[in-house]
């Protein structure tokens, strides 16, 4: 087995020493050594396998934020190595620190799947009875889920509901172990064999009484102000796509999405592979009403890739560099470096993680068994044979139960040319097509097909082949199963997509030199991520909002709901269970409360050093606090909101006042060891701007860091900003006069020191 020992530390100077690939730093006591022996340097590609990589490497994709920032996104649909279980692994630790949140997962195995079939079709053979009979029983059951997970609490337990909701649940945990195995012994006990489909159907609403236990468990949950989160993944387990299969995941899909809307506090979050996400699309007529404004696509872009690649190389490694471009170079040769070279490697993949994470972990292998000090391109060259025939299965593996002939029609382009035009693929397509198959059902799919066009179109939506935009002559690939929105003429150019070439032999596997430029992902330019626009449109909404807030006593209500949200928004990655007047009935009433875990450098500071464990929001709106103000905040900090608060009004400016909010901030200070660090609504409006692009999370520690030590340095000292920028003008000047002022030195012509 080849070894491959790395000495990794920050810094921007390479050397090397041997064998040994010696990332030399300004910081020499940084410098640690890695010896290599295993191929999986990225870490393992089953996210399941992988969870000590994931956790210290996971990065907050747009997606992740959206998902946890906001509800509206219910079904989120990705093809294979997209992430998706690694999102779900990462939502799962994210709600299992949230308060008052209950997080509970539905995982079906294959043995569960395999025994409801053959129960479910006592609703019939159709799919429209299958998919109602689903729906019904799945609402029932996550209800019933909900339900049991809330029993404990003692603000749900106490509530009338409580007494309606009791027996049902104690007869539902009667019923097995698992979410699946209630399910399952809930379709033998609930329906009927003697009554007929239709009547089975229509007998389930009343025989669970679901009308009654919804309306308890909702009056309930609006009570208790409690949450209930869903993870349903692994819906692929056991799954066929035939009106069975496809009926049962859609009326879990349609179950998830009417909780959403009709319990408050109860959201569902649905991980739908692509091939099973296009049948139910295909399948449920009432999909555009009802589901389609539910569904996130997971979407990767090459920057994110970058970033992915390189936070797992910082951990591998030891390398303590921030930009993920500088921790690629450190790890590459001239002809990978920089987001050009980078680009090389994704040529071999489809813009998944997972390909991405073979590709370098069998290159970096590669390069580590022949002693190389760099990855190379001759190393990614080396391990793309491999990777090309391991994407081509995955491609026929997902795409094969709604693409029967999917085999015979990727084998007619072996020994192709890469670049053909429509006229030129035509006669072979159609010679598949006519040849047949012994497989009736690949038989039949030829039949339905029946041209080469709508063939064509059919190997453009799983990103098999790229279109040639006629505006801009480059080619275009779907890497998201959508259906396009053109024609195929037989003027046109297909291009085979880089990554499969190799496997098919094609009679040009590599791209010369500004080809790559003439390729793109779809997503880039004519889909693109849903998830910035969903994000822009809610921050831009909230900004807005704000100014229409009247200041004074009318907008006081308007005001503390909008800087919930925004601390909510705003402090996410830091702050837990953000409440809005948790301590209604107190005599001393906090305005927002919110949890401290300490997660990043300015919380885990607050943390620290002030012991804020819970961190008080008083809100005020109107400008020009008084000391009355200042001293009530004072009276809230005991125990776990130890000596620390923010106050937000509705002033122009976070500065602070001379003979004013200086003298008192460092009176409280002196007096009481307490710090109480004013904000304002324009503040947080910035702050809302700035996470427009997502990948700017960080800079709220950062403009919270700055405003702190704005406190620490200039005001507890009884300065103002105003004075202290005076200061220095006052000295800058007095340097200068004093230079002006020294005798010159006639033989050289200049000042004497």
């Amino acid at each position: 087995m080849g070894r491959f020992s790395v000495h990794v530390s920050v810094g921007p100077r390479v050397t090397s020493s041997g064998p040994y690939l010696a990332l030399t730093s300004r910081y020499p006591s940084a410098m640690t050594t890695i010896t290599f022996t295993r191929p999986n340097l990225l870490g393992i590609l089953a996210a399941e396998s992988d969870r000590e990589m994931l956790n210290k490497a996971f990065l907050e994709t747009p997606d992740y934020r959206t998902l946890i920032e906001t509800s509206d996104r219910i079904v989120v649909v990705g093809r294979r190595g997209t992430g998706k279980s690694a999102l779900a692994i990462a939502l799962e630790k994210y709600w299992r620190n949230v308060e008052r949140t209950k997080l509970l997962k539905l995982t079906p195995e294959e043995h569960h799947v395999i025994g409801a079939r053959p129960l479910i079709q006592l609703f019939g053979g159709s799919f429209s009875r299958i998919r109602a009979g689903s729906k019904l029983l799945w609402r029932y059951s996550l209800m019933m889920e909900a339900a049991h997970a809330l029993a404990p609490r003692f603000s749900f337990s106490h509530t009338k509901e409580y007494e309606l909701l009791k027996a049902p649940i104690e007869t539902w945990l009667r019923r097995g172990p698992t979410i699946p195995d209630r399910f399952t012994r809930l379709l033998k006990d609930a329906v009927d064999p003697s009554r007929s489909p239709e009547e089975r159907i229509g007998d389930l609403p009343i025989k669970l009484d679901l009308t009654k236990i919804e309306t308890a468990l909702a009056s309930a949950c609006k009570q208790t102000n409690e949450c209930v989160v869903f993870l349903i993944d692994r819906l692929d387990e056991g799954y066929e796509p035939d009106d069975i299969g496809i009926g049962l995941v859609d009326g879990l899909v349609q179950a998830a999405i009417d909780l959403k809307d009709r319990l408050p506090g109860v959201r569902s979050i649905v991980f739908l592979r692509d091939n099973i996400f296009r049948a139910v699309q295909a399948r449920d007529p009432d999909y555009t009403r009802n589901i389609e404004g539910h569904v996130l696509r997971l979407h990767w872009d090459p920057p994110d890739l970058l970033d992915f690649a390189a936070n797992r190389l910082k951990i591998a490694l030891s390398i303590h560099e921030e930009s993920s471009q500088k921790v690629w170079n450190l790890c590459t040769t001239e002809d990978l470096k920089g987001m050009p070279g980078f680009l090389k490697c994704l040529q071999l993949t489809l813009y998944r993680p997972r390909d991405l994470m073979a590709l370098l972990n069998d290159a970096f292998y590669l390069a580590g068994k022949q002693g190389q000090m760099h990855l190379s391109l001759p190393h990614i060259d080396g391990t793309a044979k491999a990777i090309s025939e391991n994407r081509l299965r995955d491609l026929q593996k997902e795409y094969e139960a709604i693409i029967p002939g999917l085999e015979e029609y990727i084998g007619a382009f072996k020994g192709m040319p890469p670049e053909l035009g429509i006229a030129e693929i035509t006669p072979f397509l159609e010679q598949t097509l006519a040849k047949g198959s012994e497989n009736s059902l690949i038989q039949q799919d030829f039949l339905i097909l029946d041209d080469a066009k709508t063939l064509t179109r059919a190997l453009f939506t799983i990103g098999f082949l790229g279109a040639q935009d006629t505006l801009t002559g480059s080619f275009v690939f779907s890497h998201d199963g959508r259906t396009p929105d053109r024609e195929f003429n037989s003027g046109d150019k297909i291009l085979i997509h880089p990554c499969y070439r190799m496997a098919l032999n094609c009679a040009k596997t590599h791209l010369e030199p500004g080809e790559a430029e003439e390729i793109f992902d779809e997503y880039d330019i004519e889909v693109s991520s849903e998830t910035p626009a969903i994000r822009n449109a809610k921050i831009s909404q909230l900004i807005q909002q704000l100014e229409q807030i009247p200041i004074g006593n009318d907008g006081d209500g308007l005001f503390e709901v909008w800087c919930h949200k925004a601390i909510r928004i705003c402090f996410a990655k830091g702050l837990r269970n953000v409440e809005i007047k948790p301590n209604k009935q107190a005599n001393t009433r906090r305005d927002v409360v919110a949890l401290n875990l300490g997660e990043g450098n300015f919380w885990n500071r607050i943390l620290q050093d002030y012991g804020a464990r819970q961190v008080i929001f008083e809100i005020k709106n109107y400008q020009d606090l008084k000391a009355d103000d200042y001293y009530q905040v004072l009276s809230y900090l005991t125990g776990e909101y130890g000596r620390l608060a923010f106050v937000v009004t509705r002033d122009d400016t976070v500065d602070l006042y001379s003979k004013r909010d200086v003298e008192w901030v460092r009176s409280l200070h002196a007096e009481h060891k307490v710090l109480i660090v004013k904000l304002t609504g324009k503040y947080f409006s910035k702050l809302l701007y700035k996470l427009r692009n997502p990948q700017r999370h960080d800079e709220m520690n950062d403009a919270l860091h700055k405003i702190l030590n704005t406190y620490t340095r200039l005001y507890l000292a009884g300065q103002t900003k105003t004075e202290a920028r005076e200061e220095k003008r006052h000295r800058r000047k007095h340097q200068r006069a004093r230079k002006a002022s020294k005798p010159t030195n006639p033989l050289l012509g200049r000042k004497v020191r």
